[in-house]
């Protein structure tokens, strides 16, 4: 009986995790919930954390559209213009 609630409460939040990150990245709701199930919910959450963004910021400086750090890597700057510390 406990076996079964476990189950059921481990793939309703595998359900929502899938729903919340296929509208963050650009994978799917099915295919993240078939890797999910394939792999597991573990793996498969690294799995759909490596896919890209949607919506990626962008830096205005360098037109750098596929920027998702807060630092811009081709010119440094974040988005108010501020330039990165490089400190080593």
């Amino acid at each position: 009986m406990i076996f079964y609630v476990f189950l059921a409460v481990l793939f309703t939040l595998t359900i929502l995790m899938c729903i919340q990150e296929s509208k963050r990245r650009k994978i799917g709701f099915v295919p993240a919930l078939i890797l999910c199930i394939l792999l597991t919910p573990l793996f498969g959450y690294f799995v759909i954390l490596s896919r890209p963004i949607r919506s990626a910021r962008g830096c205005k400086f360098c037109g750098n559209t596929n920027n998702e750090a807060e630092f811009c890597a081709l010119c440094g700057k974040n988005q108010e213009g501020e330039l990165k510390d490089d400190k080593k």
